[in-house]
């Protein structure tokens, strides 16, 4: 099989999904040039503060301030990339035993248009301008602290690492201080050195440093050291911050205690001995960070919190797969970069070596309640989690994380009277990643490793012995630049290996991931009787992605059938061969009606290692922004039939028919005070008539500086012509029963943000989510891999199928005799869900803060398909004269403190 894919590793030519290029890329200078071709890097020089720091207040009014040279000559990154900025800014740095001062005045000659919207902190889509300050003080070419502030003193932190990726989730404890005059505005910044890293030695001493200002009204960023969009990267285009000396990294030690209660009122269950109307908890924990050493920082959690934290969007999933939700837990977030080993071709798979929500996940045994009740654990507890992260004095970046969840049981009870009963539902569990890297030629370079590992301690418990006892993966993962830094080649190479009974280990190789039991599958081999299993998973890409406007490139992937990644990682399935690649063009200066343009092609397939072609699409995307800061794009993709291996859940392959996806988006001005947006995607089959479409028009309103409001309503029509249902055994083979499924899904996000100050906000929060689907025209498998649709299967007559509407069950005669071959439940579902939350956070004093929360959550499930709109959101939003969907409601304090020592 590799011998049969080398030509098609090599030739394939293929563009990343639409959403990443989506992202859009600025305008370079006319010529283009690289990092290792652009002149020598700009330099401005810190001055030493003797006496008294100046105040923090914005007014950049001490004389000390006009003893520093001035950082001027900003040169804009768009929207003319390489031409100076359009309004003069200046820019002057001072430094003390414990902290960095950096003082910004930006000039305006239209002070009253200077846009200068509140929002809550770190808040993502807020119209403003900005001021940015960007410290490599590793002076690494590769990591950068971001210290952000608008003109109304809304604060945003940011760690750039890899050069060109970003992690938003970074925090940092410093000071600010804004200014709107007659000549524009100034921003007055106070960076303590305890939340910079940089290694212990004498004398003067380099950073890299960059500073930004955005002009919002104009669409404008522009920057000291210019940001050349024909080279990849940020951190690598800083200047120089020189003149440092006498400066010592300071031993950290910051602990943040909180406290938080909080009190649930859930719907009223008659007879339930675990039932309570009003369920209180009081609970404390706290974290910490210690410097180890000038460059190594530990954090600790114990008893972690995450009360506070938003809802996970509601989903109806049909798949044998599991859905993948982004981390939100602040722990876990902050650093993530260095714990991150990707393995999806896909951004937006998840698909890693860590997935961080395995740590306190759902317990995986559920208990049967049968005529009684139980109580189960809705999480894990998380009894501690430690990590240690920072760079060595070598310039290797290391991670080491450490968390431990308890044993968790659920309670049950049989019956009235009866007696209370504890059963395992979660072993007690350690959890470790490690991690190490370094950059190599100032970051054109480099190489890095991750291992993990997972003990379960099982002791024999029989009710937990589906688990795997343990898991492990490692794997090492490069990169390198060449051709001027314009081409990058990179790749990775990872295995894994779990142990575990033989009902744990016969799990993993019938799970969805895997379906060793395909009868049709040669190449795979189900073993009952095996305690381990190992697989490997294989990455390279190459290609151009600086230089010029033309970029493209081309890669490979594979999987073994045993790679299994889902105790600490997370994957889709395994058994995959995928070559792939990319070619765009991207048009960065304005052009007649355009800001910016950019288009490209995708080509993209997929085999089993067993040589089954699985998946083959061609995609066309396009992205643009006009001058009147409008902007949208579309992606389409023709499939060409193939096979899909898990469509029957471990029965035999199935062909799947050729068609047509798409998507098309288009936003408007988001200068104005409504702002509108519209998205449609869908798609058809060629053959079996299959088809779905969706539409999620958008708008928000912008009332004031302080109110944003965003509504964005979501309708989805899906009509899948071969839908899995279910499969049994009948006359003396297995069925594999499908039907057609037609299902309408309706949605609205709805947030409100209401900003009193940079440190008080009230974020409001409701989605309401429906979903209904009804089966019909029910049919057996025959022919699973017929050239036409029809061949394939075989439909239930109506003298075949009945009803049982008292038992809510389908049974089907295929014999003819008396009695039924194959029985079934109704599959028709109408699911309800609304979630939704109001948050006031006060940050009273830097790194300390308090929540109010309240959080009311409504579920319902009814084996009914069809789909009401009004009947629905009225039963959803408690407002039908039937079935109204019953109310869970939290009211939650919490109260954190930070303390610095």
């Amino acid at each position: 099989m590799a011998v049969r894919l080398l030509p098609a590793l090599a030739g394939a030519v293929l563009l990343l999904p639409h959403a990443a290029a989506a992202q859009g890329t600025p305008a370079p200078p006319a010529g283009g040039e690289s990092a290792a071709s652009a002149a020598a890097p700009r330099v401005v020089r810190g001055f030493r503060v003797v006496g008294a720091p100046p105040v923090i207040d914005g007014r950049l009014d001490e004389a000390v301030w006009a003893e520093a040279e001035p950082a001027v000559d900003f040169v804009q990154e768009r929207p003319d990339p390489g031409r100076p900025a359009s309004e003069r800014t200046e820019v002057r740095v001072l430094y003390g035993d414990d902290a960095v001062y950096v003082g910004m005045r930006m000039y305006d000659p239209a002070p009253d248009s200077v846009a200068a919207q509140l929002a809550r902190r770190d808040a993502g889509g807020t119209f403003s301008d900005w001021a940015h300050v960007l410290i490599d003080s590793y002076h690494d070419r590769r990591t950068g602290f971001r210290f952000s502030v608008n003109p109304r003193g809304v604060k945003k932190d940011v760690l750039h690492y890899d050069d060109s990726s970003e992690d938003v989730n970074w925090d940092a404890v410093w000071e600010v201080a804004t200014r709107v005059d007659s000549l524009g505005w100034t921003a007055e910044f106070r960076i303590p050195l305890s939340q910079l890293r940089f290694s212990a030695r004498d004398g003067e001493r380099v950073w890299g440093v960059n500073f930004a200002r955005e002009i919002a009204r104009r669409g404008e960023w522009s920057w000291w050291s210019p940001v050349r969009p024909t080279v990849g990267g940020k951190v690598s285009q800083a200047g120089e911050l020189h003149g440092l000396a006498g400066i010592r990294p300071s031993r950290r030690l910051e602990v943040l205690p909180y406290s938080v209660a909080s009190v649930t009122r859930a719907p009223s269950d008659a007879g339930n001995p675990f039932y309570q109307r009003n369920d209180g908890a009081v609970d404390v924990g706290v974290d910490l960070r210690y410097g180890l050493t000038s460059n190594l920082t530990l954090s600790a959690t114990l008893n972690p919190d995450f009360g506070q934290v938003e809802a996970d969007p509601s989903q109806v999933n049909l798949s044998a797969y599991e859905s993948y939700f982004s981390e939100k837990r602040p722990f876990f977030m902050e650093g993530s970069n260095i714990f991150a080993f990707n393995v999806g071709t896909d951004d937006g798979s998840g698909e890693s070596l860590f997935y961080s929500r395995r740590i306190g996940r759902a317990p995986q045994r559920s208990v049967d309640a049968g005529d009684g009740w139980v109580e189960s654990p809705v999480s894990t507890t998380i009894l501690g989690a430690a990590k240690v992260t920072g760079k060595t004095a070598g310039g290797w970046t290391v991670g080491l994380l450490d968390a431990v969840t308890g044993e968790e049981r659920a309670r049950r009870v049989a019956g009235p009277g009866s007696p209370v009963v504890r059963e395992p539902v979660e072993p007690l569990t350690n959890y470790l990643v490690g991690t190490l890297s370094r950059d190599f030629r100032r970051g054109g370079s480099a190489l890095g490793m991750m291992t993990t590992a997972t003990h379960r301690r099982l002791d024999g418990t029989e009710e937990l012995d589906f688990l795997r006892s343990s898991a492990y993966s490692a794997g090492i993962t490069g990169r390198h630049r060449f051709a001027s830094d314009t081409w990058e080649a990179s790749g990775y190479l990872a295995g894994s290996h779990v142990r575990g009974s033989a009902e744990a280990i016969s799990r993993v190789q019938t799970s969805s991931a895997h379906y060793y039991q395909r009868p049709d599958a040669d190449h795979l081999d189900y073993d009952s009787t095996r305690t381990s299993l190992s697989g490997a998973v294989a990455s390279f890409w190459v290609g151009k992605n600086g230089g010029s406007k033309l970029r493209g490139g081309f890669g490979g992937h594979l999987r073994t059938p045993g790679l299994e990644l889902n105790d600490l990682g997370f994957m889709g399935e395994a058994d995959q061969v995928q070559a792939f690649g990319n070619l765009n063009y991207v048009q960065y200066e304005p052009q007649g009606i355009f800001r910016r343009w950019s288009v490209g092609v995708n080509p993209f397939s997929m085999w089993t290692t067993g040589g089954e072609r699985i998946f083959t699409q061609v995609g066309h995307w396009a992205n643009y922004e006009l001058t009147n800061f409008w902007d949208g794009g579309w992606w389409v993709g023709k499939r060409f039939q193939a096979l899909s291996n898990g469509t029957l859940r471990g029965g035999p392959a199935i062909a799947r028919p050729g068609g047509l996806r798409y998507n098309m988006w288009v936003n408007s001005d988001n200068r104005k005070p409504v702002r509108g947006s519209f998205e449609v995607w869908g798609g058809y089959e060629n053959d079996g008539d299959g088809w779905d479409y969706g539409i999620a028009p958008g708008a928000s309103f912008r009332p004031s500086s302080q109110l944003n409001l965003s509504v964005s309503p979501s309708y989805r029509r899906n009509n899948n012509t071969w839908q899995y249902v279910t499969q049994r055994d009948a006359l003396g083979s297995r069925r594999y029963v499908l039907a057609q499924l037609d299902q309408t899904t309706v949605s609205v996000t709805t947030r409100l943000n209401y900003t009193i100050s940079p440190t008080l906000s009230l974020e409001l929060y409701a989605q309401p989510f429906v979903s209904a689907g009804t089966y019909d025209r029910f049919m057996e498998v025959t022919d699973p891999r017929a050239t036409r649709f029809r061949d394939r299967f075989r439909e239930f007559g109506a003298g075949e199928i009945r009803y049982d509407a008292d038992a809510g069950e389908y049974a089907v005669d295929l014999a003819g005799g008396p009695g039924s071959d194959l029985v079934f439940a109704n599959p028709d579902f109408n699911f309800k869900q609304m979630n939704s939350n109001a948050v006031l956070r006060w940050e009273y004093r830097p790194g300390s803060a308090f929540f109010l929360v309240w959080s009311q959550g409504r579920t319902d499930s009814l084996s009914d398909g069809s789909f009401g709109m009004r009947r629905d959101f009225g039963r959803l939003l408690g407002m039908s004269d039937d079935h109204n969907v019953p109310a869970t409601n939290v009211l939650l304090i919490k109260f954190s403190h930070w303390l610095n020592f």
